[in-house]
């Protein structure tokens, strides 16, 4: 049976990579792991630079 991962944000399956985003670890010293399909990285990377006034 093969894995068909979901992108976390948009809920679409992935049909290429995509990126991983790590959440903080914890008092236990673990994370969360959310799989993001292309499109969504690009949003949430973009992000990123939009507040930013240098």
């Amino acid at each position: 049976m093969a894995i068909k991962p979901v992108c976390d944000k948009c809920k679409n399956e992935l049909n290429d990579f995509g990126g991983i985003l790590f959440s903080p670890p914890d008092e236990e010293s673990r994370v969360k792991k959310f799989h993001l399909c292309k499109d969504c990285y690009k949003k949430i990377v973009d992000s990123f630079s939009e507040g930013d006034s240098n």
